[in-house]
């Protein structure tokens, strides 16, 4: 049951309950107590025989009945307690570990999430933690009130016979290793159970994500066979656990019955040559039957331990990953000076250099626009900047700095980010424009949402800014979820502003809007786009085209097209779609 790892494992998921020491102390009194009473209901039924109906003592008629219900009482009441607090402080542990998951999960570096997918978190912190929940609650308690009840029990059965107890603890041997096997057969089992469990979870997302796709390419009975396929494997492997289980307690319980059988026959010979009382050997074979029920809990509780420890080696697979690394301290005013210097940067689980000694400076309060076609680098540069990652080789500054010397937290505040894949939660529009933020007043929001050209929707909604807008603005059109993550950024108002196909979203004429608005947000910061729109680049102070990770040209709109190169074919070929846009355009955005 409990091996080197099994020992470890259930060690540090104790920790979780240290916590709470007064109650752990009040629930294993009233295990002792329970403990107790067990022997004392044998010795009673002992004094019922010998004094009550052999020796017609008149006062054992009263005293012993009294006992006898005593015992019951006592046991009770320490039976309620010890299950209330063992449930109160179960509780506190599992609420303690979702916290510390959820916190570990908001501070993973990304490259951690393009490890597991979406649903294999979400079963982590759903169906394992509630897997741990009855190894903090019910399998402790088992193991020790068990436990205290055999070893009282045992210890009055020695009172009584050592010679016929030591016979009985001859099967001991035979029993831990059944037990053992078992705990290894359940613990495979259960993993490859907590795996099934966040394959379904993550097709279960994918399903609800992807039902207008399901729906438009007919798949509906192509996911409904690989779901079925992974619930049936969660079938099997749950069901291999319970087999092995339901053999378990069985086997464990026929030895004991066996060893039982043998020690009532030598008994009741002794019995015969007056070696026992009637009282004594009914008391004995009591204490013995007493011991059945606790260790088939003992027996049993192996499952509820290889489940918990499964679940276990899961959740703290989660919680042993490292954190974004942030050992800058500096937290000085920003102008928005970026360079890099010779970076490379390579994927994890890739053959090949994302960025391949890459060397640009992007001006402060100037606009860079990036333009390449797909996997050019494009996306890893910005994420570079934000530090999403960090390089390979080379050099990242920022106004003359090492990126890395910078606190990271403070870093991503200098950072307003706007991507053509809008996130929105599912809360007010005034919670989702000032998403992370409790300072800004209702005036600042306003001005936001105007600035964005969102408020001319926002003020036509049941409640205005406090209209629920549903899972990631679900009852917006996309063009409101766009101009709600643009007010969002400019009541960031940070130096340094990168746009990913901010703007893909938009009509021609919601897009002329926003490009008028957003003259306002690039003025006095930094900003990079990446577009594919010629109205959004073709007025950068700056262009750069990018292939294969490298920096191929640079110049603005007109020189590049001089050049007759990349970004001219791409222009020609329409890779950069020009767009309607107002007579004066907005020069970086």
């Amino acid at each position: 049951m409990f091996d080197k790892n099994t020992l470890t494992l259930y060690r540090r998921l104790l920790g979780y309950i240290k916590l709470y020491k007064g109650m752990i102390a009040l629930t294993i009194f009233m295990l002792m107590v329970i403990a107790a009473m067990e022997p004392a209901t044998a010795a009673i039924l002992k004094d019922l025989v010998d004094r009550s109906l052999i020796e017609k003592d008149p006062d054992s008629f009263l005293i012993l009945p009294l006992m006898l219900a005593g015992v019951f009482i006592v046991k009770g009441v320490a039976e309620y307690f010890s299950k209330v607090a063992s449930q109160w402080i179960a509780q506190k542990a599992i609420l303690q570990i979702r916290a510390d998951m959820h916190r570990k999960m908001q501070f993973l570096p990304l490259p951690i999430f393009q490890q597991y997918s979406t649903g294999t978190l979400m079963s982590k912190i759903t169906y394992d933690v509630a897997q741990t929940s009855n190894a903090l609650s019910e399998a402790w308690i088992v193991i020790i009130r068990d436990s205290l009840i055999v070893l009282a029990l045992f210890g009055y059965m020695l009172y009584i016979s050592w010679e016929l107890t030591l016979l009985m603890l001859l099967v001991g041997p035979v029993v831990a290793w059944i037990i053992n096997k078992a705990s290894k057969l359940m613990r495979q089992s259960s993993k490859h159970m907590q795996s099934n469990m966040g394959q379904l979870t993550h097709q279960l997302e994918e399903g609800l994500v992807g039902h207008r796709d399901i729906k438009m390419y007919g798949a509906e009975h192509y996911e409904q066979d690989r779901f079925h396929h992974t619930a049936n494997e969660l079938f099997k492997h749950t069901l291999r656990v319970t087999k092995v289980a339901a053999l378990n307690v069985p086997l464990v319980q026929v030895l004991a019955a066996l060893a039982l059988s043998g020690v009532i026959y030598i008994a009741m010979q002794l019995s015969a040559q007056d070696a026992f009382t009637p009282g004594e050997l009914l008391s004995y074979i009591t204490a013995m039957a007493l011991t059945f029920e606790p260790i088939r809990r003992l027996t049993n509780v192996n499952l509820v331990i290889q489940k918990g420890m499964a679940a276990s080696e899961s959740i703290f697979d989660l919680l042993d990953q490292p954190e974004e690394a942030n050992p800058g301290q500096l937290r000085p005013a920003i102008q928005g000076k970026i360079e890099f210097k010779n970076v490379n940067f390579q994927y994890l689980n890739s053959n090949s250099l994302a960025l391949k000694n890459f060397s640009l400076d992007f001006p402060p309060y100037k606009t860079t626009a990036l333009v390449g076609q797909s996997g050019s680098g494009k996306t890893t540069l910005v994420n570079l900047i934000a530090r999403f990652y960090l390089p390979s080789d080379g050099d990242i500054l920022l106004d003359d700095t090492p990126l890395n010397e910078f606190d990271l937290n403070y870093l991503r505040q200098q950072i307003a980010f706007v991507s053509q894949n809008v996130v929105l939660f599912n809360d007010s529009v005034r919670a989702n424009i000032a998403y992370g933020h409790t300072e800004y007043d209702e005036q600042a929001i306003m001005q936001a949402a105007k600035d964005a050209h969102a408020w001319e929707f926002i003020e036509k909604l049941p409640q205005g800014l406090d209209t629920l807008i549903g899972d990631n603005g679900a009852l917006l059109s996309g063009g409101q979820r766009q101009r709600l993550a643009i007010a969002r950024a400019f009541l960031k108002n940070a130096p340094i502003l990168i746009l990913d196909e901010a703007t893909s979203a938009l009509d021609n004429q919601s897009e002329a809007m926003i490009q008028v608005a957003m003259d306002k947000l690039r003025r006095d910061r930094t900003v990079i786009i990446i577009a594919h729109r010629l109205s959004t680049i073709e007025n950068a102070d700056q262009i750069v085209v990018m292939e294969h990770g490298e920096l191929k040209e640079l110049g603005n709109h007109q020189q590049l097209l001089a050049l007759n190169g990349l970004y001219a074919g791409l222009y020609q070929q329409g890779a950069l779609e020009e767009t309607t846009h107002v007579s004066d355009p907005v020069n970086s955005i």
